[in-house]
């Protein structure tokens, strides 16, 4: 039920700032109104609605300071993921990246629509994250996925950025193959950045990005 909830939400079916009625949610997806109430506590949880009082339940919207915060964190996080896979995947696991990155291309290239691209990253970051071999850091990471998903969407609706984020994914899994962890942290860590950019230029009602996304944007 989430999940169904969670994907409208990323592909602008339900739209930043929606009131979310629970009838409506029923008959969209054919749930039960506990079901329904119980998917939303869990969107809360994940940052992707928020109830307010006298209104009720609507879709989160994606502040600029929000995304700087959660960019800043996620950049750091995934560089040092892709440094401890480089440390300490096994065969087996690289094996499996190098397979889910070559789908996030095939996908980027024949045009797939949102969903089906953002379902193939999510497939690198798992494999990417598990190979790290921390518990700590997977399950901080996955606890910003969530946080990210809403505006991950934002940059694949630049055209163009499908493509550029493949080609950045087989950057990081190229340093992971050379098993250059120095090199496989700094691909990572560009992937994020140049996300963040599109991100922080698209809540900055369409103005570039600072050079540094960690920057404070002009108003």
């Amino acid at each position: 039920m989430a999940a169904i909830l969670r994907d409208a939400i990323v592909n602008m079916e339900l739209l930043p700032g929606q009131l979310l009625i629970e009838r409506e949610l029923c008959d969209m997806t054919a749930a039960s109104r506990p079901s329904v109430r119980e998917a939303l506590r869990q969107l809360e949880a994940e940052g992707l609605v928020e109830s307010q009082n006298g209104r009720g339940t609507v879709v989160a919207v994606a502040s600029l300071e929000l995304a700087r915060h959660v960019y800043e964190v996620r950049a750091e996080l995934e560089g040092l993921a892709a440094q401890r896979f480089v440390e300490r995947a096994n065969e087996e696991q690289l094996a499996e990246l190098r397979a889910a990155v070559l789908e996030v291309s095939r996908a980027a290239e024949e045009g797939d629509n949102p969903s089906t691209i953002l379902a193939a990253k999510n497939a690198v970051y798992e494999i990417l994250f598990r190979g790290a071999a921390n518990p700590i850091l997977d399950q901080m990471l996955g606890t910003l996925q969530r946080r990210v998903t809403q505006l991950r969407s934002l940059t694949l609706a630049q055209p163009g950025r499908s493509e550029k984020s493949a080609a950045e994914l087989r950057a990081i899994l190229s340093a992971v193959e050379d098993r250059d962890s120095g090199a496989a942290r700094a691909a990572a860590t560009f992937h994020v950045e140049q996300a963040a950019k599109i991100v922080l230029g698209a809540l900055n009602q369409g103005k570039p990005a600072e050079a540094s996304w960690l920057q404070p944007a002009r108003a």
